[in-house]
């Protein structure tokens, strides 16, 4: 329940005059609570990150699928540090379908950098 849930279901069941001096003092505890706590609560966050694999290498190569049309596809190898290798196969539209959302990724990644 977030704390606009909370002060709606508080507010329904008071009076008008007990709402709205209860809900400001409410407020400045919480954002008290808050700020006294954020440098505590980041380090535990930090603390509790799980960290993600990274990409060690990646090669691919071109073959054609085993089947009547034989339609050429990349196959794609990955290698991670203390993760085993991951292997796939794409074809055009949907490698073309990944690209473009590996360049949105690029182009908010570097957004966010500028700002």
């Amino acid at each position: 329940m977030t704390v606009d849930s909370s002060a709606k279901c508080f507010s329904s069941k008071t009076s008008p005059t007990l709402t709205r001096e209860v809900l400001p003092e409410l407020q400045r505890l919480l954002t008290l609570l808050l700020q006294k706590f954020q440098r505590e609560w980041r380090a535990d966050v930090h603390m509790d990150k799980v960290s993600l694999p990274r990409l060690k290498t990646m090669t691919w190569n071109l073959a054609t699928q085993d089947s009547e049309v034989r339609e050429p596809v990349a196959v794609i190898n990955l290698k991670c540090p203390q993760e085993s290798d991951l292997s796939f196969q794409l074809a055009k539209e949907t490698l073309d379908t990944m690209l473009k959302s590996v360049y949105s990724i690029r182009d908010q990644l570097s957004n966010m950098g500028e700002t």
